[in-house]
Parts: structure tokens; sequence; C-alpha cells
């Protein structure tokens, strides 16, 4: 939980905070090259890591796993150096040889940080795990801060300095995992399996990819860099902050669902699935009301003043968006993963993407690029309804219906109580609205579901114990 808080937190500072140093045509490079990574690190080694944490149990023979490790690591990171000008070109910019530059190291960069850190959560290796996690938003968007305020506020020196960071991540958490650079040694067996089991994945997330980020090349299309950057300060936002909360109870439970898996426990696995999506849930509803009321006050207070206009507008819609799609995925697609049908996974993503894309693209021709949040948001609700019925009807999955309307109502209550609250004007007064939110929101937790009592009452006494033996 710390790394899965603190990494995106510190990323959705920086967000901010580059609104102040970046103009909307610099930030615009800057967010889509960041975005892009996702897509390029999904084709060159990502699909690894899933197989990884999947499978590694399946080899006792860990040398030989490692070697084939450093192998596909290796190549992986040298396949970024590839998608750095794609990258790009899609953004419509004619990159100098410093900006092709910075872009590929920044691309090699992360996709090997976020590979060893899986590496870390599939050996439970936690602490490691958040200094990988860390890593990119502490070292390498901190180097970015730094750059622009003492050389150059430009997208090639916010990318070099970003590259830097995560190479020192990349040093330091190999080192703590005992996994010193090599081109290690390819094993035709392990690839076959890997490559069976993985190839639906690179095309599920090239479809991931487009739905989350495909909208900004329509911006792009539409309104030019300085309108991806425009757009992509509330819609960067509202992922980042779904995202942050998607990954509170994805992160530690999928890896217990497959361990009761592997203990042939299939129910239990599904159990956990559910489980996990009713918590996020439990989390994604009261979240997605808030910033709707809120995310004037926050981003009048925050936000530089020519980014405000679309982003108090934009960030709700995002947030929305993207919980719908966490939920999705973390369900869904998880679920999918367990029982080896990766496939649905592909047809998920490609119907999501589809639905994402025509809904952009109706969105930015009628109304810009507000419209085009509203139509990439209306897109991903059709498309993540789409998939979770059919892991329902198909997979098995037992979605806890009643948990979830308790979570609505109390989201409801909260709601229509800081309705009834003045709008915040500065920090203090929004921060002070934001925890009677939560307040309200925790007593109609507790109201309506005894498991939760049960739980805060074990807490408590928990505490209580150990004030008294101290």
């Amino acid at each position: 939980m710390p790394a899965q808080l603190a990494a995106p937190l510190l990323q959705f500072v920086v967000t901010v905070v580059w609104t102040h140093l970046f103009d909307p045509a610099v930030y615009g490079v800057v967010a889509f090259v960041v975005a892009a990574q996702e897509l390029a690190g999904g084709v060159g080694l990502a699909w690894w890591s899933v197989y990884l944490l999947r499978f590694r149990q399946h080899y006792p023979d860990a040398a030989r796993f490692a070697a084939m490790d450093a192998r596909v690591v290796a190549a992986g990171a040298a396949s970024q150096i590839v998608f750095a000008l794609p990258a790009l070109a899609l953004v419509g910019v004619a990159p100098s040889l410093g900006l092709l530059l910075a872009t590929a190291a920044y691309l090699a960069s992360r996709a090997v940080l976020n590979h060893y850190g899986e590496v870390a959560r599939s050996h439970h290796r936690i602490g490691v795990y958040t200094l990988a996690q860390l890593s990119s938003p502490a070292l390498g968007s901190g180097l970015s801060i730094v750059a622009a305020i003492a050389l150059k506020a430009d997208a090639a020196t916010a990318l070099a300095a970003m590259a830097l960071g995560q190479t020192a991540g990349v040093v330091a958490v190999s080192i703590s995992l005992r996994r010193p650079f090599r081109f290690g040694r390819f094993d035709a067996a392990i690839f076959r399996e890997a490559r069976r089991f993985a190839l639906p994945l690179i095309f599920s997330g090239l479809f991931a990819w487009v739905a989350t980020n495909g909208v900004r090349v329509l911006v792009g299309a539409g309104a030019g860099v300085a309108g991806v950057g425009l757009f992509s300060v509330g819609w960067g936002l509202g992922q980042r902050l779904a995202a942050m909360l998607a990954s509170l109870c994805a992160v530690a439970s999928f890896p217990l669902a497959v361990d009761r898996l592997e203990a042939g426990d299939r129910e239990g696995a599904l159990r956990q699935v559910s489980l996990n999506g009713a918590m996020m849930f439990g989390l994604m509803a009261p979240a997605a009301v808030g910033v709707a009321l809120l995310a004037g006050p926050f981003v009048r207070l925050a936000v530089a003043q020519q980014f405000r206009a679309e982003t108090i507008v934009i960030l709700p819609l995002a947030v929305i968006a993207g919980a719908a799609r966490a939920l999705r995925v973390h369900t869904g697609d998880q679920t999918a993963l367990l029982v080896q049908r990766t496939r649905s996974m592909t047809a998920f993503n490609f119907i999501d993407a589809v639905a994402a894309l025509a809904g952009g693209a109706i969105g930015v021709h009628s109304g810009g690029i507000v419209g085009a949040a509203i139509g990439c948001m209306a897109g991903t609700l059709v498309g993540s309804a789409a998939a979770m019925i059919f892991v329902v009807a198909r997979l098995g999955l037992r979605l806890p219906i009643a948990a979830l309307a308790g979570v609505l109502v109390a989201s409801a209550i909260m709601g229509a109580a800081l309705r009834l609250v003045a709008t915040p004007v500065g920090a203090a007064a929004l921060a002070a609205e934001i925890l009677v939110g939560v307040v309200i929101y925790a007593a109609a937790i507790l109201a309506f579901f005894p498991q939760a009592r049960r739980v805060a009452r074990g807490a408590f006494a928990f505490v209580g114990e150990r004030r008294g033996s101290a």
C-alpha cells in the first residue's frame, strides 16, 4: 500500500507542478511521451512481466528462468529505441536529435524499471517493489522539475532528466534483486510458452492504450500540440487518481488469487477477485462524486491559469472513465488471466478501444477538447459494461450486488451532504471539506456493512492492546 499510494500521489503533484513550468505545447509533448511509454513498454517488455508474475512458480530451475529473463529484458530495452520516433510523430512533432535521444532513453529506462518492479512483486519483495515504484516519480520526475528550473523548460530537458532518474532507479533495484545487467540466454521452450500466453496480451495492451490515450491523438489532430497539453492536464490527473485508488487493493490481491488457484482452489481465486472488485468500487465511487463536486476549487487552487478552464471540466470526466476502466481491468481482465482466457482480454480491450475512439472522435468534432473527454468517457462506460457482462455470464465471476448498492447509497449520502456546504475557498477549507466527506462516507459504510464494523472494532482493539503493552 505505501508504494501504491505514494508513487501515483507524487506523480499527481508533479503533473500539477508541470503546469506552472511548461507552456501547453511543451506540456503536450511530455505528457504524450509519458503516455506513449505504456504502449511501447507493453509491446517491448510488459507482456513478459505479466507472464513472469503468473507462471514463475512453474519453473523450479530459477537460474534457467533468470537467464531467459535477462535476455528478454535486454531485447525489450533495445526495442524502446525503435518506438521513440513514432511516439513523437503521433503527437505531431518533428524531433531534434536531442529530443529523440531523450525520448528513447526515457522509454527504455521506464520499461526496465517497471519490469524489475514486477519481479520484486512476484517474489513478495515489498521494499524493493516500493523502491521501483518510487524511482520514476521521485527521482525521474523530481529531476525534471529541477532541470526545468535550472536549465531549460523544454521537452528534451524534461525527458532526459526523467531518464537519468529512472536509470538510477534501475541500478538500485537490480542490485537489491541481485540481477546485474547481462544479455542472458535465450530459452526456446520458455519463449514458446510465454508467446502462447502473452501474444493476446500484446494486442490487448495495444487496444487498452488506444482506449485510454487514443483520444490525445484525436485532440492533437484537431487542436495541435497545445491542444494536447490543455487536454492532458485534466485527463492525466483524473486517470492517475483512478489508477492510484485501483492499485491500493489490486496489486496485492492478484498474487493472492494466483496462490489460491495454484493450490487448486479455483472458487477461492474468483472470490478473491470479486472481493477486490468490491473494495475497489468502495474507493472509486466516493472519489468520483467528490471530484465532481470539488474539481473547481481544487483546480483554481493548484493548476496554472492557462490550463484551468479545460481542466475543471475534464478532470471529473477523466476520473469516471478511469474508474470504469480500472474496475473492468482489475476484475474482468484478472479473471480472464486466472482462467487463461487471454483472448477474452483482447476482445474486451478491442471493444473498449473502438467505443472510446468513436466517442472521442464524435466529441472532438462536435465539442472540441471538452467534447473529446465527454465522448471518450461515454465510450469507456459502454465498453466496460459489455466486458463485465461477459465475465459474469461466461467466466463465472460473481459480483456482490448488495455490497455495490450499499457503496452507491453511501456515496450519494456523502455527495448530498457536501452539496449543502459552501464552496471552499483556499487550501484549508478544501482540505476540511474533503475530510468531512471522508467522515460522512465512512460513517455510512459502517452503518450499512456489519463486516466493516467488526473490522473497525478489531483494529481499535489491536491499537489499544499495543498501547497497553507499550
